[in-house]
C-alpha cells in the first residue's frame, strides 16, 4: 500500500529551509480544510429551523421601533422622493408640510428610492448611490454584481440584493454595506431572493417566495425563518410601528403568531374587492426585477394600514382604499365603495397610505393627501419638478395635515370615471356605473341619462347604463326622465330626444314606487306628447305607450282612445301590430266608454283591416 508522506517525512528530504517552508505551507492548508469543514453552513437553504415561535418572538423583541408613528428620515419630515424625467433625470427630496424642495439633484435614477436614518439609497446607472438626506450629496456608491432586485436601508446600512450567473446556474446575493459603500457582509443563496427589507436591527429577506428569513442586520446571521404554508410570500411591507408580509391573497402580521405559517394561527387579513378591481395587489411582488423601480404596477395598488397590535387583524377605519390610474376608491372591507376621488387631468403614478393621510403624487406634480375615512383632501402642493413625475417613494408614516377640505362629490367623480375616454378604464367605468345607480336623486338619474346620450360611449357601458337606469327604480329621477322626453324632433336645427325608447322605460319602471296622482298625469302628458310626433320612430313609440300604460293606472286611456280613433285608418299605423295591440288591450281593460271605443274601431268601415282585427281580438279576451 503507498504510504502518504508526513510533512516531517517532506521536510527531511529537501533543505533545511526547503523543508520548514513546505510544512508550513501544509500545516495552513490542513488548517483551512478544518475550518471548511466546521464553518457556518450557508444562510439561505432548503432545511432550516422554520417556524419556531421562540427564536421569532426573540428576534422580534430585539427591534428598535419609535414609540409612536413617525417618518424614517433622520429630519423627522414628512419627505417624498420623487424621480422626474429629464436629461439627466432629478431626484427631489420635498418637504410635504411645507409644501417646498429640500434639495433636487441630478441623478440617473433606475431603482425605488429607500430613505432611512441620514442615507438616501438608489440605484444610479450601474450603482447603488448613497446621498445624504440633509442634502442630496453622494456619501458612497456600490458597485452590483448583476441584476438588481432591491436595495433598502434602515439609516445605518445600506443592504442590497441582486441575481448573478454562477459557474452552473444563477446566484442569488444579499449584502450590507456602510454609507461610504464598505461591504460588511455578503450571503448568497441557491434560489431566488426577494427585495430586502430592513427595520429595527433587523433584515428581512423573502426566499423563493415559501420563506421570510430573518437576519441580524449587524453580522447578517439568520435569526429565524418563517415558511409559508398556506400561502406564498410574495412582499414584505415595513412601517414605522410593524412589518408585514403576504401576497395577493392577503396579508400577514409578522408577530409570534405568525410562526404558525398558517392564515388561521396568524394575526391575518383579506379584503374583498369588486372584479373591476382585483388586478390591485396590496404591495409590489418583491422577487419581480422589474418591480425594483418605479412601473405601471404602482399604479393599481391595494393602499392600506392595520392595527399593529392586538390579538386580530383590523385595516385602520375597517376599510381600504384603491390606487387605480387616476382615481382612488374609498372601499369598505366588503367592498362597498365609501367615497370615490378623480385627480384632474393626469395619472396619479404613486401613492401610499401613511396612516392619517392616504398620499399620492401625479406626473404633473401634483401631491395631495386624502382623509382614507372621506377622501377629503387635507393637504396638496405642486411638486416643482422641470418635467414627468416618473414614481416616488413616500416617508410619511405618521403625518397628519391640519387641513379639512371637504370630501369629494362622490356622484361626480363616478360620472367623470364613466365618461373619460381612457379604454384602460373600461372595467373601472363599469364599476363606476354600478355604483352610481345604486344611489338616489334626480341627479344621478340625470347623470346617467347623460351617460346613455353622449354618443362617445362605447356600446357594452351604454347598454349596462340602460340596463342599469331601467333597474334602479328612482322616482326622485322622474323630472329628470321627463325632461329629457321635452325636446323634439326638428329637422331644421338637426335637434332630436336622445334615448326616447330607454327614457321610455326607465319611466315605465317606476310604475310600482307610489307615485302621486299628479306625477302619473304629468308623465302621462308628457309620454303621449312624443308619441305623438309624427317624427317619433314606430319602435320608440310602443316604448312610451308601454310606459304610459304602465304607469297611467287608467289615467292614460283618454290618450289612448284617440290615438285609436284618430289613426285607425292609418296605413302606416296599421302596420305596427305591437303597438296597435298594447292599445287595444289597455283599452279593453277599461271602462265601459273604453270598451265602446273598441267595438266602434272593430266594426267601423274606415278602420284598416289590421286595426279592425286587434280591437275584435281585445274585446274577445276574458
Amino acid at each position: 500500500m503507498t504510504s502518504i508522506p508526513t510533512a516531517a517525512g517532506l521536510a527531511r528530504s529537501r533543505s533545511p529551509l526547503q523543508g520548514r517552508w513546505l510544512a508550513l505551507s501544509l500545516a495552513l492548508v490542513l488548517v483551512l480544510l478544518v475550518l471548511a469543514g466546521c464553518g457556518p453552513k450557508s444562510v439561505f437553504g432548503l432545511t432550516s429551523d422554520d417556524n419556531n415561535a421562540d427564536a421569532l418572538g426573540k428576534a422580534l423583541a430585539g427591534r428598535k421601533l419609535p414609540a409612536a408613528p413617525k417618518p424614517a428620515n433622520a429630519l423627522g419630515k414628512p419627505l417624498v422622493l420623487a424621480v422626474a424625467s429629464g436629461t439627466p433625470k432629478k431626484l427631489i427630496a420635498w418637504d410635504a408640510e411645507a409644501g417646498a424642495a429640500l434639495w433636487t439633484v441630478d441623478a440617473d435614477v433606475q431603482s425605488r428610492v429607500a430613505v432611512a436614518g441620514e442615507l438616501v439609497v438608489a440605484r444610479e446607472g450601474k450603482q447603488v448611490v448613497v446621498r445624504n438626506v440633509r442634502d442630496g450629496k453622494q456619501r458612497g456608491s456600490i458597485s452590483v454584481g448583476g441584476d438588481l432586485v432591491g436595495a433598502t436601508t434602515d439609516g445605518d446600512q445600506v443592504y442590497v440584493t441582486w441575481q448573478s450567473q454562477g459557474s452552473t446556474k444563477p446566484v442569488w446575493t444579499l449584502a450590507a454595506y456602510g454609507p461610504d459603500g464598505s461591504e460588511r457582509w455578503r450571503n448568497d443563496a441557491p434560489g431566488a431572493l426577494g427585495a430586502p427589507s430592513a427595520q429595527g436591527g433587523l433584515v428581512f429577506s423573502p426566499f423563493l417566495k415559501q420563506w421570510l428569513s430573518v437576519l441580524d442586520a449587524r453580522t447578517g446571521a439568520q435569526l429565524t425563518r418563517v415558511r409559508g404554508i398556506d400561502e406564498e410570500i410574495a412582499f414584505v411591507r415595513i412601517t414605522s410601528d410593524a412589518a408585514w408580509f403576504g401576497s395577493k391573497a392577503g396579508i400577514f402580521r409578522l408577530d409570534v403568531k405568525a410562526a404558525s405559517g398558517t392564515r388561521g394561527g396568524s394575526t391575518y387579513g383579506t379584503t374583498t374587492l369588486p372584479k373591476q378591481l382585483a388586478s390591485a395587489t396590496y404591495d409590489r411582488d418583491a422577487f419581480d426585477p422589474v418591480q425594483s423601480g418605479y412601473t405601471a404596477f404602482d399604479r393599481k395598488r391595494i393602499l392600506w394600514r392595520a392595527t399593529a397590535t392586538g390579538d386580530g387583524f383590523d385595516f385602520n377605519g375597517d376599510a381600504v382604499a384603491v390606487h387605480f390610474f387616476r382615481f382612488v376608491f374609498g372601499m369598505s372591507r366588503a367592498g362597498e365603495l365609501l367615497w370615490a376621488y378623480s385627480h384632474p387631468r393626469v395619472e396619479l403614478v404613486a401613492s401610499e397610505h401613511a396612516g392619517a393621510v392616504v398620499v399620492a403624487i401625479g406626473a404633473d406634480g401634483s401631491l395631495v393627501a386624502l382623509d382614507p375615512a372621506t377622501g377629503a383632501t387635507r393637504a396638496s402642493s405642486k411638486v416643482a419638478a422641470g418635467g414627468q413625475i416618473l414614481g416616488a417613494t413616500f416617508d410619511c408614516d405618521g403625518w397628519s395635515p391640519s387641513g379639512s377640505g371637504e370630501p369629494p362629490a362622490t356622484v361626480q367623480a363616478l360620472v367623470a370615471i364613466a365618461r373619460d375616454r381612457d379604454a384602460r378604464f373600461d372595467e373601472v367605468k363599469q364599476l363606476a356605473v354600478a355604483t352610481l345607480a345604486k344611489l338616489e336623486g334626480p341627479d344621478v338619474a340625470k347623470d346617467l341619462l347623460g351617460i346613455v346620450q353622449d354618443g362617445r360611449t362605447p356600446a357594452k357601458l351604454r347598454e349596462s347604463v340602460i340596463e342599469l337606469l331601467v333597474a334602479r327604480k328612482d322616482p326622485a329621477g322622474l323630472p329628470a326622465l321627463l325632461a329629457a322626453l321635452e325636446p323634439r324632433y326638428d329637422f331644421i336645427t338637426g335637434s332630436e330626444p336622445v334615448a326616447v325608447a330607454v327614457v321610455a322605460r326607465a319611466i315605465g319602471s317606476l310604475a310600482d314606487r307610489g307615485l302621486s296622482e299628479a306625477d302619473r298625469a304629468q308623465a302621462v302628458k308628457v309620454l303621449a306628447a312624443q308619441a305623438d310626433d309624427p317624427a317619433t320612430p314606430s319602435g320608440d313609440r310602443l316604448e312610451l305607450v308601454r310606459a304610459m300604460i304602465a304607469v297611467g293606472q287608467g289615467a292614460e286611456r283618454a290618450q289612448l282612445r284617440t290615438q285609436l280613433v284618430l289613426e285607425r285608418a292609418d296605413p302606416g299605423f296599421a302596420r305596427d301590430g305591437k303597438l296597435i295591440e298594447a292599445i287595444a288591450g289597455a283599452l279593453a281593460a277599461g271602462d265601459p266608454e273604453d270598451r265602446e271605443t273598441l267595438r266602434y274601431v272593430a266594426t267601423d268601415a274606415r278602420s284598416l283591416p289590421a286595426v279592425a282585427d286587434a280591437a275584435r281580438a281585445a274585446l274577445a279576451t276574458p
